[in-house]
């Protein structure tokens, strides 16, 4: 049984307020699991470690906004050889490199298009939804948990969505969401609400 769901978010730079709205929508799903969360490194940051956590992940996460950077495309690759579910969000109406328009094209994925964050967290937290829906037996889901998880993913309006976030900050670096009642993991520190 899983008690924990791994997701790897690889996205350039341009994406960081992004990368922190996909947190925060994983934080409100309504679902008592542990989520890990890690990212594509930082420039000058070791790759292997990030290469690990591809193929160690539930989901791999990709965003494209402006332009691809390295090692995004790595990270696809190495996620899709080891036969990850790979969900790709596609920023519209936002203008591209050539070598962004050629990654569109040529990486083999099945984009999802978003205009805004309040767009990006209704979709992560619908394929998210749908994820621990298809393995519920394997990640021990309540009755209520699945009842409230099937709502979320057959909600087709976007009226009742959060509004827009305008600021990036807390899990963005990565990070872990532990659901209460379940075990810290060894790299894992508490944090309190006076602390936070």
């Amino acid at each position: 049984m899983a008690e924990w769901l791994r997701l790897f978010v690889s996205a350039g730079p341009d994406l960081e307020a992004e990368r922190e709205i996909i947190g925060q929508a994983v934080a409100r799903l309504p679902v008592s699991l542990g989520w890990s969360i890690k990212r594509t490194p930082k420039r000058g940051d070791p790759l292997t470690p990030a290469l690990e956590a591809v193929r160690d992940c539930d989901v791999f996460v990709l965003l494209l906004g402006t332009d691809i950077r390295a090692p995004v495309g790595l990270e696809l690759i190495t996620a899709q050889r080891a036969g990850k579910t790979v969900l790709a969000f596609l920023k519209e109406e936002t203008p591209r490199t050539p070598a962004a328009m050629a990654f569109v094209r040529d990486a083999r994925v099945n984009w999802i298009l978003f205009r805004s964050g309040q767009d990006l967290e209704i979709l992560i937290q619908k394929a998210l939804a749908r994820r621990i829906l298809e393995r519920a037996e394997s990640y021990a889901i309540s009755p209520v948990e699945w009842e409230t998880l099937s709502a979320l993913v057959e909600e087709t309006s976007y009226e009742e969505a959060k509004p827009e976030h305008t600021e990036a900050s807390g899990a963005a670096g990565g990070g872990v969401i532990i659901a209460p009642g379940r075990d810290l993991p060894p790299e894992g520190v508490m944090v309190d609400e006076e602390q936070a």
